[in-house]
């Protein structure tokens, strides 16, 4: 009972915080990505196919200048933009840590399921994943820099310039980020909807929001946005969002399947429509008469 109390006290100290960096780390998430695809990535150079086999359809085993000579140059002028805009994306990734730590420790404390790969994912992916991604930025406008500045423009020199072990393990450690952070979002979802911290939408939600890490549908975060946005409403109470009864009770109040829900009802209907008949009071049994002593007399002089 005591760890009960103290988890629901420290759960309500943190809560208004949690929800103001919840909504926080959505919208400037959101807007990171605004910024890079809007001022960089709709502007820059695309080298084709077609472009790239060029060479070797004239017979040449490499351009003497490689295609991405312009992407790099594109890159090297848009150094500024580009890392201000991942910077952004790095700061909305940060201040996811606080939302998803809450909720594992809440789902913890009511579940007692302690697993240090859920802390793990829930306290350092998405810290890990932004300082990867604004170290991959400005690595890569080096290398576009040193590229165009260089006297060989060759393909050779290209891989040269823009290669190297620094861009193989940052390139490692983004996919194993991005992937980690869509596994931290499903797992989180899932056992806090299982335990009643969250409702089945925001759960459903959650899980979508986390696929979408890895999957990119829409180049914008826009389901990431809604469901960080939804916990820190929730969390806040606004736009009519309650914190579910596992939040108050301090324990597991797991959610009624559609099939428990569908029998709680037939039961609650049948309960309600059976009529209580009134209970028939038996009548008490008469107490035995005992025999008077006039009768006794008779029956003596009959002997006698």
């Amino acid at each position: 009972m005591e760890d009960r109390e103290r988890q629901l006290g420290i759960e309500s100290a943190q809560r208004r915080r949690v929800g103001i960096l919840a909504i926080a780390a959505g919208v400037t998430y959101l807007v990171g990505e605004l910024l890079v695809i809007v001022l960089v990535n709709t502007k820059a150079p695309t080298v084709g196919l077609l472009q790239g086999l060029t060479p070797a359809l004239h017979g040449a085993k490499q351009a003497l200048v490689d295609p991405r000579l312009a992407q790099a140059r594109f890159e090297s002028s848009h150094a500024i933009l580009t890392i201000l805009g991942t910077l952004v994306i790095a700061a909305g990734l940060v201040m996811m840590v606080w939302p998803l730590r809450y909720l594992r420790d809440a789902e913890v404390a009511r579940s007692g399921r302690r697993s240090r790969f859920s802390k793990f994912l829930a306290y350092y992916v998405t810290p890990t994943l932004g300082v990867a991604l604004l170290a991959f930025a400005i690595v890569n406008t080096i290398d576009a820099h040193a590229f165009i500045h260089q006297a060989n423009h060759t393909t050779a020199g290209y891989v040269s310039a823009t290669g190297g072990p620094v861009v193989d393990v940052l390139y490692i450690v983004l996919s194993l980020a991005t992937l980690a952070i869509a596994v931290a979002v499903i797992l989180i979802s899932m056992r806090s909807m299982a335990v009643g911290l969250l409702t089945r939408v925001m759960g459903i939600l959650g899980i979508f929001a986390g696929v979408l890490f890895v999957i990119t549908i829409v180049p914008l975060p826009l389901i990431q946005l809604i469901w960080f946005l939804g916990i820190g409403m929730m969390l806040l109470g606004l736009g009519g969002l309650a914190l579910p009864p596992a939040w108050a009770a301090g324990e597991a109040i797991p959610w009624l399947s559609q099939a428990q829900q569908q029998r709680e009802q037939r039961s609650a209907a049948r309960g309600g429509g059976r009529q209580r008949t009134p209970a028939v009071v038996a009548p008490a049994p008469a107490p035995a008469r005992g025999s008077s002593p006039a009768s006794s007399k008779k029956r003596k002089r009959r002997r006698g």
